[in-house]
């Protein structure tokens, strides 16, 4: 069986269990009757059950018990998947959403979905090595380089952002730095016997707190922006960033440009995510602070359109 496979049936389990405390019995029955069963079993094996029950508990930390009393399976914490970090629910969800559809025969045609990059079938080995603290040898290919590379790496965590998913850690090409890796630009992977430690003061969350995506070739600051009614409606269902901060209408004359203008700020490093994100919203958007930021959308205005006043071949 693909490995593919192994991960989505973990995932059937832990949907499958999740709905409600259940008898071996009771699992067999829906087992049996699923698509994921390529064999035609009848029952789910116990010994390959109480195999990927560990597995789950290991890559997910979800801990799947059984009532001796009851003979009842459950898991332990009833709110466990609700309290999954972004990563892991990112993954649940869209492993789920796959299995949905293996079950509902004939809908796979009826969904439209966004191209996925490559290396995410690494993204199980990944996290068996960042479970077991041990390292990884990398094969990387440079974009600035435009060469592969090897390097043994030291995963803390994984991080998705557009439909691109990355590792973070150390890599032995810049010990005692935490970088970002694109698993896109992972050309082979193994995970290694030598152990590793994560720093005790490192934390995804905190580590990304203050920018949008993966780049963080910028300090944090103020940023101000204003936005056109229509803009905003977008922003207020989907913020940029969680320091988004809409003014109050009478704290917001002192700055907006226009009457209807809506300003809101946030405290977040202007990389180059955040940029490509701030430009995706055209005219209906204008950087108010801080000054460079603000001078620097300008420039990129006026040289598009100094591309768009030369002549054109068409």
């Amino acid at each position: 069986m693909s490995p593919a496979n192994v991960f989505k049936i973990y995932i059937w389990m832990v949907d499958t269990i999740a709905s409600g405390k259940l008898s071996k019995q009771d699992i067999d029955r829906r087992w049996a009757h699923s698509a994921l069963n390529e064999y035609g079993e009848g029952v789910f094996p116990i010994r390959k059950f109480h195999r990927y029950k560990d597995d789950i508990f290991t890559l997910f930390g979800i801990n799947i018990k059984c009532n001796r009393r009851t003979n009842y399976y459950y898991i332990e914490d009833t709110d466990d998947v609700q309290r999954w970090g972004d990563m892991r629910r990112y993954i649940v969800s869209a492993f789920s959403f796959q299995a949905m559809l293996d079950e509902a025969d004939g809908m796979a045609d009826s969904m439209l979905f966004e191209p996925i990059p490559a290396g995410t079938h690494y993204l199980t080995t990944i996290m068996r090595a960042i479970r077991a603290r041990k390292q990884l040898l990398v094969t990387y290919h440079s974009f600035d380089r435009n060469t592969d590379y090897d390097m043994f790496f030291s995963p803390y965590c994984l991080r998705v952002f557009k439909q691109r998913w990355y590792m973070v850690g150390e890599a032995s090409t810049h010990p005692t730095e935490t970088r970002v890796y694109a698993l896109d630009r992972v050309m082979d992977l193994h995970i290694l016997d030598s152990d590793f430690a994560i720093p005790a003061n490192f934390s995804p969350q905190e580590f990304f707190a203050d920018y949008y995506g993966v780049f963080r070739n910028a300090e944090p600051c103020l940023i101000r922006i204003e936005a056109t009614p229509r803009a905003a409606l977008y922003l207020r269902t989907l913020p940029l960033h969680h320091s988004q901060i809409e003014l109050p209408i009478t704290e917001s004359r002192a700055y907006r440009t226009h009457e209807d203008g809506v300003v809101f700020e946030y405290y977040i490093a202007p990389t180059f995510d955040f940029i490509q994100q701030l430009r995706t919203f055209g005219a209906e958007l204008r950087v108010l602070a801080p000054h460079s930021l603000a001078g620097e959308m300008q420039s990129e205005a006026m040289a598009v359109l100094e591309r768009y006043q030369e002549p054109s071949n068409f």
